[in-house]
């Protein structure tokens, strides 16, 4: 399978994603039975994605999270073209698979709002801010 592929093909394939997003749950799952917290990095575009995850955690009685990163769309253009531009990243994700995420991605959920820290990834970071939002959602 080339890595490269388009939207819809090869890696970005629905039952690829499937079986990745359920290898991510085996693994996280090791993690969190093991006594380790856990911090699943992943684009979670659709609801059924994120609710495994949120459903694991509920049933082990684990405190969960979302941490929704957002940017403009105009800034993520210019950060993929700079990216494929320098060819020194991991990612092959180009143009056409971020316009099919921005188009066709589930938007989250009141219920899942409410779990939710947003991060605008365009401005710069405050970790100490985010840490405080962090402790606060998982202490609901």
């Amino acid at each position: 399978m080339r890595a490269s592929a388009g939207p819809g093909e090869g890696i970005y394939a629905n039952d690829v994603s499937r079986r990745t997003y359920e290898h991510l749950l085996a693994l996280a799952g090791i993690a969190l039975d093991a006594g380790f917290p856990t911090i699943v990095d992943a684009t979670f575009l659709r609801a059924h994605e994120r609710d495994a995850f949120r459903g694991f955690a509920q049933a082990r009685g684990l405190p969960f999270a979302i941490l929704h990163c957002r940017a403009e769309p105009a800034l993520l253009r210019q950060r993929v073209a700079a990216r494929q531009a320098g060819r020194a990243d991991a990612s092959d994700a180009g143009l056409a698979v971020l316009e099919r995420q921005l188009a066709a991605h589930d938007a989250l959920r009141d219920d899942e709002r409410a779990l939710a820290i947003e991060i605008d990834t365009g401005v710069a970071l405050d970790a100490d801010a985010l840490a405080s939002r962090w402790r606060g959602v998982v202490g609901r």
